[in-house]
């Protein structure tokens, strides 16, 4: 009977030693990591602004009815992407007609 003390100990070691092992683990992240993932945020923040200032200056170009007709569309089709995602099963039985372009 004594030795099933023996037997629990190490059994006890075993189950202990992982988890302190995932405790240091998952301490903060280091200095490198913090520094990567500020310049992605920079990187994206400066792709968006440069997108952003693309469409900008694409509008500023157009002729005067080109722009007039780019914003009626805009106002006219701005409920369209609701139609783009893929239809539950009742909207696959009794289908919607798309808005036409006139």
């Amino acid at each position: 009977m004594k030795n099933w003390r023996w037997l629990l100990l190490p059994l006890l070691l075993l189950i202990a030693v992982p988890e302190s092992s995932s405790l240091a683990q998952s301490g903060g992240k280091s200095k490198q990591e913090k520094r990567a993932e500020k310049k992605k945020e920079q990187q994206k923040k400066k792709a968006k602004k440069a997108e952003e200032e693309g469409k900008k200056r694409h509008r500023k170009i157009q002729t005067k009815n080109v722009k007039k007709r780019m914003k009626r569309n805009d106002k006219r089709y701005q409920h369209i992407d609701s139609y783009d995602r893929r239809p539950g099963f009742i909207k696959k039985l009794f289908p919607r007609k798309r808005p036409t372009a006139n």
